[in-house]
């Protein structure tokens, strides 16, 4: 059949609609399709790595509760996280959430990107030194680390089924718009400029904007025109990347206040004597050779006092553990509340007390040891209604430069403690090394 002037007329001017809109349909989907898979990409990147930065610490202390905890929040933050895990640095899976759908890839120290039926990211972990304080000490220095030690890998898989019913939707909304080409070619010739070519350009702009980072960045719909929808789709993708981003920011920051509480509750706990609250002995050593190098440095002097309960034996053996553990308790608050803040009260061993009293002489020492003395003399102890008394033996030593260690600094008050003890106990003693003699004795 013949078309008529009119027909030959319509479509002469439909073709160049036509083929217009066939070049935008497939250059929109060419470049939207590749920016919606870099964007899945992304994502895919920007989750592994959070989750490969929370797992850092709980990775290496073997945490796997936490891990757990991590993986299970990043990917119910994400509808599209099918599957996460976090693997350690032989192979070993350490937690994990959801099914991946193939086979784990071999790791390797690079970041790996496999786009498949599904997207698989796997970032390794790395490890960096943590900064340790000391408790007892100005002398705490702060060391850091680049993150050099593989730890294990964070591996997230996305689906591509939601991208999938992008495109597909986005391909019917473009077949319905090339129908309607079709019926009125030669309106839509005059308005492509303002109903495809502009959107199109406003909303590559805000998905190019997303793709750098600006997670806020939002189609405007006024700009959108036809687009609408697909814009519509982008700002709701777009809420829902940053939510996600949020939420996991947030949970991670969470995990990591509660580990870094442990990690401090655990550090104190390892330094503090826990029935008296004073320094244990590997704490007290510690800070007493950093004060011996700070005097053999800047000639400061350096005094050590050393208490020993006496007849500590019998209050357990009259009165029982319970009560001797509430005498050392007591005993360890009247140390505390004699000396100054600067001043360092550990726990020897046993009944053994030992006092370090930086910037002290031996003269103030014995004054110190003597008030020590004294105050535990006239301490006044009630335990299930029964009073207990109790005295104290004190060495003091100056520390004396030609020794250059703290232990024969430490003998040399033990054996003052141990003179005391011969005389009767209940006395102060000041090692004889000294030129200045003395020591105290409780007055008959």
């Amino acid at each position: 059949m013949k078309l008529g002037f009119r027909s030959r007329l319509l479509l002469a001017a439909a073709l160049p609609a036509v083929m217009v809109i066939a070049l935008l349909v497939i250059g929109f989907l060419d470049r939207h399709a590749a920016d919606l898979d870099q964007a899945l990409q992304d994502r895919g990147r920007a989750s592994a790595r959070q989750l490969g930065m929370a797992a850092e610490f709980p990775l290496f202390a073997g945490n796997v509760e936490a891990l757990e905890r991590l993986v299970a929040a990043a990917r119910q933050g994400d509808a599209q996280i099918r599957a996460v895990a976090v693997i350690e640095r032989g192979g070993g899976l350490r937690a994990s959430t959801g099914q991946f759908s193939a086979r784990l890839p071999a790791f390797t120290a690079a970041e790996q990107v496999i786009d498949g039926s599904s997207l698989l990211v796997v970032t390794p972990i790395l490890g960096s030194a943590l900064p340790v304080d000391d408790l007892f000490s100005d002398a705490a220095q702060l060391r850091s680390g680049k993150k050099t030690e593989l730890l294990g890998y964070a591996v997230v898989e996305l689906s591509r089924e939601a991208l999938e019913r992008q495109r597909a939707e986005m391909l019917g909304r473009i077949l319905a718009i090339t129908v309607v080409g079709l019926l009125l070619a030669a309106l839509l010739s005059t308005l492509i400029a303002t109903s495809v070519t502009r959107p199109i350009a406003h909303i590559s702009r805000v998905v190019t904007r997303i793709k750098g980072g600006e997670l806020d960045a939002r189609a405007v719909p006024a700009e959108s025109g036809v687009m609408a929808s697909l814009a519509a789709g982008i700002n709701d993708m777009a809420a829902r990347v940053a939510f996600t981003q949020e939420d996991l920011r947030q949970q991670v920051a969470s995990a990591t206040a509660e580990l870094r509480q442990q990690k401090d509750a655990a550090e104190l706990a390892a330094r503090i004597d826990i029935l008296t609250g004073v320094a244990n002995r590997r704490a007290f050593t510690e800070v007493a050779e950093f004060e011996v190098q700070r005097a053999l440095r800047y000639g400061t002097p350096l005094s050590l006092v050393l208490v020993d309960l006496d007849h500590f034996k019998s209050v357990n053996d009259r009165y029982g553990h319970h009560t001797g553990d509430a005498v050392l308790a007591s005993f360890a608050r009247t140390l505390i509340e004699a000396v100054r803040e600067i001043d360092i009260v550990g726990r020897w061993g046993g009944e053994e007390f030992v006092v370090l009293l930086p910037g002290t002489g031996c003269v103030e020492a014995l004054q110190v040891a003597e008030r020590m003395r004294s105050s535990t003399a006239d301490s006044r102890l009630y335990v299930q209604g029964r009073q207990i008394l109790y005295t104290a033996s004190f060495g003091v030593a100056e520390f004396n430069p030609t020794e250059l260690s703290f232990y024969g600094f430490l003998e040399r008050a033990d054996t003052a403690l141990y003179r005391a003890k011969d005389k009767g106990r209940n006395r102060v003693e000041l090692a004889n090394d000294k030129a200045t003699p003395g020591s105290f004795a409780p007055e008959e």
